[in-house]
């Protein structure tokens, strides 16, 4: 029987074309030993995205172009999911990043949701079926004593001295050295999230109504409102690697909501850029021998 990677069937990544953005996912995942398709994804029409914007919102939120570009490859990746039939699936952005122990962290994962879900000890599945939406890459989460979670020792989690994050005003209140499984509050950001079968089916159903200002806050809404099962890994076991901003580098969000094209991508090759809460990252340790934790920095 094959390894399934991570224990999903798949991980795909969301990614518009080459770049050093997806040449560093490959050299992180051939180096921690993951096996990460990069799907060609089906051309965005700006007809088709002002389409997208135009839905009506009752909290009277609508999504920037760049907003809405991602949120449409979003669903796009998960409809492959789909129509491919897989068990569960676990959906990543082409510059995402993780520790160099991530086996071990999902390990440590998988263990711990089963027992916060109370899986049958017959029930051999990585993650039991307690769950639509595994949220593992984010940029913060509501937790604090009344947050029904487990909590578990992880030697590879970040100090709370240099854990960064709009969460922080939160006091990201989980015991140093360790991590939580957690019932979702309030997710951010959509770096990382795996989805079981029933759950691919929910959140394309929810998510394709839009009427929001991101897709992360889409499902941070279905999470809230139990339009899905929504679990969370924080702190967060995947986050965003960025390049030096001195070097001018802009997302691609950013970029397509007319604010300036990054610099020429050599520029991002060979210059150590970092990563926030994520200790020994995969992407520096393969690329430049090195760990790129970023510093502490006050968000509020």
């Amino acid at each position: 029987m094959l390894e399934m990677p991570l224990s999903f069937q798949s991980i795909l990544a969301l990614s518009v074309n080459p770049s050093w953005r997806t040449r560093g996912l490959s050299a992180a995942a051939k180096y921690t030993g993951l096996e990460i398709d990069v799907l060609e994804q089906p051309p965005i029409s700006r007809e088709m995205v002002q389409a997208f914007k135009k839905i009506e919102s009752s909290i009277g939120k609508t999504p920037s172009n760049g907003s809405a570009y991602a949120w449409l490859a979003h669903l796009d990746v998960i409809k492959h999911a789909i129509t491919s039939n897989m068990e569960s699936v676990l959906i990543i952005e082409d510059d995402v990043d993780w520790d160099v122990n991530i086996k071990h962290q999902m390990q440590l994962v998988s263990d711990n949701i089963r027992k916060f879900t109370e899986v049958n000890a017959t029930d051999a599945t990585p993650y039991g079926h307690a769950w639509d939406l595994l949220w593992l890459g984010h940029c913060g989460e509501h937790t604090d004593a009344d947050t029904p979670r487990i909590e578990f020792s992880d030697p590879t989690v970040p100090d709370r001295k240099t854990y960064t994050g709009w969460a922080n005003k939160y006091r990201y209140n989980v015991d140093s050295g360790k991590r939580a499984i957690q019932r979702g509050v309030n997710p951010v950001c959509s770096f990382g999230y795996a989805l079981s079968r029933k759950g691919a089916v929910k959140v394309l159903e929810w998510a394709s109504k839009g009427g929001n200002e991101a897709f992360d806050i889409k499902l941070l809404q279905g999470c809230q409102w139990k339009s899905f099962d929504c679990m969370v890994v924080t702190p967060e076991v995947m986050h965003h690697y960025t390049p030096l901003k001195e070097l001018g580098y802009k997302s691609l969000v950013v970029e397509e909501n007319g604010k300036g094209p990054s610099t020429k991508e050599l520029a991002f090759e060979h210059a150590m850029g970092g990563t926030e809460n994520i200790v020994e990252s995969a992407r520096c340790k393969v690329l430049f021998d090195a760990t790129c934790q970023k510093d502490h920095r006050d968000y509020y």
